[in-house]
């Protein structure tokens, strides 16, 4: 019984990091949206805006509505927020630093979710 309510209590912590995570992750969406901003030409700026709305809408849905739709969405964005921001490197015909922190963050922040919500076994 004991490690019953250990197990629990376990829970409730991954889930208080879990949800630290996602209001992190939110911040990085609209930081890393701020920086890279444009990307470049009009219809791919559109893309990028429509990309990082998405992100930010399904993080909230895993925050608000305590949905996995949300992290679905999350992660489909994010591997497009990667694509964005190499025809960004591409376009701007160099390397930059924020460039290598956007790809690493885009597929860093919804891997290190996932494993928190596996750990507090809510997917």
């Amino acid at each position: 019984m004991d490690n019953d309510n250990e197990q629990r209590g376990d829970s409730r912590l991954d889930g208080r990091y879990l949800r630290l995570w996602l209001w992190l992750s939110v911040a990085a969406a609209v930081i890393g949206a701020v920086m890279l901003y444009p990307i470049g030409t009009g219809l791919l700026n559109t893309l990028f805006v429509l990309i990082k709305i998405a992100m930010v809408s399904g993080l909230l849905l895993m925050l608000l509505k305590k949905t996995m739709t949300g992290y679905k969405v999350w992660a489909v964005a994010s591997a497009c927020a990667v694509v964005m921001t190499v025809f960004k490197w591409h376009l701007a015909g160099h390397g930059s630093p924020i460039f290598v922190l956007a790809l690493i963050t885009d597929v860093a922040m919804p891997l290190v979710a996932y494993a928190l919500l596996r750990k507090a076994k809510l997917a």
